[in-house]
């Protein structure tokens, strides 16, 4: 009956494998912008195939099949080493997936086919998996201070790659060498494959659920940013702002509305691409000319808005004019002939119980002024209501 449980479990793991390998096959048809899915599906068929082999065709004496069945555990490490990697846009050294593993499969073939071990082969392969993903820790670290998922896959990825140490040493120690090869039919042996199953099938788990937020986090962040100028949409702007306004008590919060001068010109002579060139880099210097905290997004059109928490009257129009200027004596490669570009700004700050929309609407106000006292300059509200210029 033991025997029975023993054999049906030692199937369920390379079974629960190839499952684990198809899901991420599957994951990455469908999300080809993504390869390490594709290195991870490999990582997973690799094990199976090795897990397989060892059950049903146990090795022989000299056949050299400990060695390739041994290279198969290794090449999943690596591969998983690959995969992990390439989600963080990392690569792994020559060292981790050339000559480690090639080192290590001497190892095997020398304790097979030259000096028969069985406990030698165990150790080198098991810890020499070890090794290889351990060699992932430092470049995968940045993963600690990531999201909750990422904390999650870094520390089970972590224990994954451990285990295989302690884990050689429980399943030679009990059973003796003589008796390895038998360890599986043994209860000891089954809760060592449980766990193997388990541990399996966490790891699988981490990096699909850290897959999915990729991709939410992927779509939220087109839905969020303007392709043109990779500053934020109106209706990201409208999210973040909900989170600034009303501002802490004490704390000023700005506006500074810009609109491209003449941009219906540049569309009508130098073609909607050059239109499309000059937005993008506008978008690149106001991006470059603000604070990490402030808010900049693209309203529409040539029209574009920074939301400047915690800034009083005075440092948004001091802002406002950096804009200005620095636009002003920027090359824009896509306009020959012309290469200058000005703009139009507007600033205006949030008074007591006021919204977004109406904030807007008075800096909008002021920017028209800015268009009517000749562009191409910096327009404020005063308290009286009247507009001059900066």
């Amino acid at each position: 009956m033991l025997h029975d449980a023993g054999h049906f479990l030692a199937l369920v793991i390379p079974a629960m494998a190839l499952l684990l390998a198809l899901s991420f096959l599957f994951a990455w048809h469908h999300e080809r912008t993504r390869p390490y899915l594709l290195q991870v599906g490999a990582c997973y068929l690799l094990y199976a195939t090795a897990i397989g082999m060892q059950i049903l065709w146990p090795p022989r004496a000299g056949a050299g099949h400990a060695t390739v069945i041994g290279a198969l555990y290794l090449g999943s490490a690596v591969l998983l080493l690959h995969g992990m990697l390439a989600r963080i846009g990392a690569r792994p050294g020559r060292c981790a997936v050339v000559a480690l593993p090639l080192v290590l499969c001497g190892m095997l073939a020398w304790f097979e086919l030259v000096q028969p071990s069985l406990v030698a082969r165990v150790y080198i392969a098991n810890v020499g998996m070890a090794l290889i993903l351990l060699l992932g820790i430092a470049p995968l670290a940045g993963l600690r201070k990531g999201r909750t998922v990422d904390r999650v896959l870094f520390w089970v990825f972590v224990g994954f790659a451990l285990q295989f140490v302690p884990r050689t040493v429980l399943t030679l120690a009990p059973a003796g060498v003589a008796d390895a090869a038998a360890l599986p039919r043994t209860a000891y042996g089954l809760w060592l494959q449980a766990t193997l199953a388990l541990l399996l099938l966490t790891l699988a788990l981490a990096l699909l659920a850290a897959t999915a937020q990729d991709v939410i986090d992927g779509l939220r962040h087109e839905r969020d940013t303007d392709p043109l100028t990779q500053l934020h949409t109106r209706r990201s702007l409208e999210t973040l702002a909900a989170r600034q306004i009303p501002p802490r008590p004490g704390e000023p919060l700005s506006v500074v509305l810009c609109d491209l001068d003449f941009f219906k010109f540049i569309n009508d002579n130098y073609g909607h691409g050059a239109g499309d060139a000059v937005l993008t880099q506008v978008g690149r210097i106001i991006a470059a000319g603000i604070r990490r905290r402030d808010i900049a997004a693209r309203l529409g059109g040539e029209e574009f808005v920074v939301l400047l928490p915690d800034t009083p009257h005075d440092a948004a129009l001091q802002l406002a004019e950096r804009l200005r200027q620095t636009l002003e004596q920027a090359s824009i490669d896509a306009l020959p002939g012309m290469r200058k570009v000005t703009a139009s700004f507007g600033v205006a700050t949030l008074r007591p119980g006021e919204d977004l929309e109406a904030l807007l609407l008075r800096a909008d106000n002021v920017l028209y002024t800015a268009k009517n006292n000749g562009r191409n300059c910096v327009e404020w509200e005063r308290e009286s209501g009247l507009a001059v210029p900066a």
